[in-house]
């Protein structure tokens, strides 16, 4: 069986689902294939649309969303996202840039929506989500280790007749570096929200990418995704060089506080493959994809094959299989 999936002459990488009328549906971030694929971040990332019913094997479908016209508030480049099915119509929550030289690192959040998941139409009022200053921080710059600002990768949710997206950010603070966060934001209706003060922040990480909250046996499991090039301190003793892919925070309340699982919060350490979502399955287990990233110093750019999670109280054990 051939390696992973993406469209035929392009990079695929972040990645969300949705599963409706017996298929699941992917949505992720493509661009054109490039010489240097690390420019694939601001080469007119559009959101692509695959479906399958065994996670293995997709159909490619109708590109999802395209950066905005000349001037428009995302018309360099589209970024993460998530979808959320709301009285028979689909809400996806996206991430936009746009061309300006003063702000082109800086990421506001969209909405668009759809009656069928294939064609969807950009919201009159967006960007629908921007980062309140008042607890967030949004800068231009790029801090000390070469970071940009964060306001990005929403993740929907209901909780208590209410919607909520959790948002990688950056704690308002003096500090430029290790201020990474996960920002909450409530709705009544997926138009219009309420920016909270932030969901988790440790101090110790300096990006928090692409969240997911999993509620299982009535604890919330907050997992994240940590870059190659991060270095955090745990216990505030040692630093400790090690990120590379996917960590977990888990507490008995949605607003209450968030302990590290297997004790030093580190799920899946690996810089091959990235982004894993999870999908439940059955009890304890989930199945978890991602997007592989560079093997042997080569990027591949290509959604993985499916693994196996357990979650089992404070703790969070993967059952790697083949991926590739």
């Amino acid at each position: 069986m051939k390696r992973g999936y993406a469209p035929k002459g392009k990079y695929v990488w972040d990645l969300w689902f949705i599963k409706e009328k017996g298929y699941y549906h992917v949505f992720f971030l493509q661009s054109n294939k490039t010489k240097n694929p690390e420019d694939r971040h601001n080469n007119k990332v559009s959101i692509g649309h695959a479906k399958s019913k065994d996670l293995i094997h997709w159909t490619s479908l109708p590109t999802a969303l395209k950066p905005g016209k000349k001037g428009e508030w995302d018309d360099l480049s589209l970024w993460t996202g998530d979808v959320y099915k709301r009285n028979n119509k689909y809400y996806m929550l996206y991430t936009g840039r746009n061309h300006k030289k003063n702000n082109f690192r800086i990421q506001r959040i969209g909405l668009a929506i759809s009656d069928d998941l294939i064609h969807w139409t950009k919201h009159t009022d967006n960007p629908v989500l921007e980062a309140d200053k008042r607890y967030y921080q949004i800068t231009n710059s790029k801090n000390k280790l070469g970071m940009m600002t964060a306001w990005r990768d929403p993740y929907i949710f209901e909780e208590n007749n209410k919607y909520y997206a959790i948002i990688s950010a950056r704690k308002k603070s003096k500090k430029k570096e290790h201020n990474a966060c996960i920002a909450i934001a409530e709705s009544k209706d997926l138009i219009k929200w309420k920016i909270k003060k932030p969901l988790l922040h440790t101090g110790v990480y300096d990006s928090m990418e692409c969240p997911q909250l999993i509620k299982h046996k009535n604890c919330y499991y907050l997992f994240f995704s940590v870059p190659l090039m991060e270095i955090f301190n745990i216990n505030k003793k040692k630093k400790i060089e090690i990120g590379k892919g996917l960590h977990c925070y888990y507490s008995s309340k949605l607003f209450g506080k968030y302990k590290p699982v297997n004790r030093d919060g580190i799920v899946y350490d690996s810089d091959k493959l990235y982004d894993l979502k999870l999908i439940e399955n059955k009890g304890d287990e989930f199945i978890a994809i991602g997007w592989i990233n560079y093997e042997k110093e080569k990027f591949i750019g290509k959604l993985s094959r499916p693994i196996k999670l357990l979650i089992k109280k404070d703790k969070v054990l993967v059952k790697i299989k083949e991926w590739r």
